[in-house]
């Protein structure tokens, strides 16, 4: 096992909630942008000063929201993605190792609105739901689960994970949410890997270097006794990765601790020949697009075919993701797809409800 080290600041560390008083130092691409930010903070009374090329903004806890709105309603996207702030508790020292807190101001304004996503970081509650991937040739059979996630608001209610997700990428918290996915679905559904595979969804744009990001995960699954065997590590195609030597790194990373690797949405767009050929994983997702209504499609029926046909060729094992139809199914038994996995074989459930009824 790798050797300890120190917390990622990005995917271990969770910002603090904005309930103090805070002092905000802002750093502006453009001088125009001083006078605009002074016209802001006047009009609601934010007391402001030059603090060398910076500007000092001292707001109020209970003015941190309305400055939000009105610096998001007068300043565009670019200019909010281009405006750097670091916030520090009020009356303490700018130093040098504050730059670790500098974010961007798109990032602080949706971290003002979104303080309810950091509590429910710091109380826990993400919960793992799990989609069955059956055997193509017999249905009835489950192969696998896939891992999903879902936050849970303080009354109980879910948070899709389209809005999860959406707000921590905004608020650059998305690091720090991939990870916390990775080890609750490993401590949640672990028992399930009795039964069937475990897909453990990663996300490549947060991960550095895999022998340090992901060291915790490898924690996590020697704390639930679980082996190579039991767990295939999903790349999704949500955030594309810029660096592709690193996902390279990624897989070879997985592969040479014997985990199995698979490939999502195979077909379209990120996930092309080029990512097929380089990382050569041991499944392809056949994505959905492709296999809603293949039945009736000839165009997508000789993609399809053409897809399974190669991964028979590269002994690669094919998924065909989005079944709702029996007419679906029926066609990809023919066409040879190992595996299934979509609404006709039920909804994704929450893991107790899961366990629970294998135990009946």
């Amino acid at each position: 096992m790798e050797n300890n080290k120190k917390s990622c600041y990005r995917c271990e560390v969770l910002p603090g909630r904005y309930g103090e008083a805070i002092d905000l130092y802002f750093s502006l691409p453009e001088y125009k942008f001083r006078a605009l930010l002074y016209a802001i903070l006047g009009r609601l009374d934010v007391p402001s000063e030059d603090v060398g090329e910076m500007v000092l903004a001292q707001p109020r806890p209970d003015q941190l929201r309305e400055m939000a709105l009105a610096l998001a309603a007068e300043l565009g996207e670019s200019e909010r993605a281009d405006i750097r702030v670091v916030a520090l508790q009020r009356a303490c020292e700018l130093k040098f190792e504050d730059i670790a807190q500098v974010q961007s101001l798109e990032s602080f304004l949706t971290r003002i609105s979104s303080d309810d996503m950091i509590q429910l970081f710091r109380d826990g509650r993400l919960a793992t739901w799990v989609h069955p991937i059956m055997h193509c040739a017999e249905p009835e059979r489950i192969f696998a689960y896939e891992c999903l996630t879902r936050g849970v608001e303080a009354d109980q209610s879910l948070i899709s994970p389209d809005r999860l997700f959406d707000v921590a990428r905004r608020a650059d918290l998305l690091h720090y949410l991939d990870r916390e996915c990775r080890m609750t679905s490993i401590r949640t559904a672990g028992p399930l890997a009795k039964r069937a595979k475990l897909f453990i969804n990663f996300n490549p744009a947060t991960v550095y270097r895999p022998e340090q990001c992901l060291l915790t995960t490898m924690k996590t699954l020697d704390a639930q006794g679980l082996t190579k065997e039991d767990v295939v590590f999903e790349l999704v195609e949500s955030d594309k990765a810029q660096d592709f030597k690193n996902l390279i790194d990624i897989f070879d990373y997985y592969r040479e601790r014997g985990f199995e690797v698979a490939l999502d949405d195979f077909g379209t767009g990120y996930n092309s020949l080029k990512v097929l050929d380089q990382i050569r994983p041991d499944y392809i997702k056949l994505d959905m697009a492709l296999v809603h209504d293949v039945d009736r499609d000839e165009f997508k029926q000789a993609i399809n075919r053409n897809m399974l046909a190669l991964a028979r060729e590269l002994d690669i094992q094919t998924i065909a993701e989005g079944i709702e139809r029996p007419e679906e199914l029926l066609w990809m038994q023919e066409a040879g797809a190992d595996f299934a996995q979509g609404f006709l074989f039920g909804k994704p459930s929450p893991v107790e409800k899961v366990a629970k009824a294998k135990q009946e």
